[in-house]
């Protein structure tokens, strides 16, 4: 009878410690998941702009991957300059100049990851603070990165991120069109490559 008494404070006991394990585990996970998710998103992103960048210089003409923001949902597409003058808003709104890739949305692609900033971070074009909320579409007045067939292209940083997790960016270098995606060090409050 002592036996069986020492087994179920054995299983209690047990239990008890397995409980406490799986509850510190998840948050761990949950963050591991968040970290590689934010990396994806941010590399899809770097990958639409390439591609961009490639079919300008495949088509010999400016292409331009236009970005929409609507509360946390990112749709973008691909448009080619129509009459030579650029990838202009208006030229798309006129017909003028065409998508010639379907749209996309960034949280089809990796779910929960979206254009915005999560946490306080230093801008990386003018090294001001930002805040959670403010606008991660840092590339000017325009919704448009474009790319010339000379190489060039808009300058400018779109900031990455799932709720919680790393802060990511991919930067754009307009007189190279060079792109680099970073990740935020908060404790150095650094971006890194």
């Amino acid at each position: 009878m002592n036996d069986r008494g020492a087994a179920l404070i054995d299983l209690i006991a047990a239990s008890a410690l397995g409980l406490i394990l799986t509850g510190i585990s998840v948050p761990v996970i949950g963050g591991t998941l968040d970290r590689e998710r934010t990396i994806s998103g941010a590399r899809f992103l770097a990958g639409q702009l390439q591609r961009a960048r490639l079919d300008s210089l495949k088509r010999a003409r400016a292409v331009a991957l236009r970005i929409e923001v609507i509360d946390d949902e990112m749709t973008m597409r691909l448009y080619g300059d129509g009459n030579g003058n650029g990838v202009l808003q208006r030229d798309i709104e006129r017909g003028i100049d065409l998508p010639f890739a379907p749209a996309q949305r960034l949280d089809h692609e990796v779910p929960g990851v979206a254009l915005r900033i999560n946490q306080p971070i230093v801008d990386i074009g003018t090294g001001a603070t930002l805040q959670p909320g403010d606008d991660p579409l840092r590339i000017g007045n325009s919704a448009l990165v474009t790319f010339s067939p000379t190489g060039s292209s808009t300058s400018g940083t779109l900031y990455v991120a799932a709720r919680r997790g790393p802060q990511m960016a991919v930067r754009v270098f307009g007189a190279t069109g060079r792109i680099r995606v970073l990740m935020f060090d908060a404790r150095m409050r650094q971006w890194r490559p």
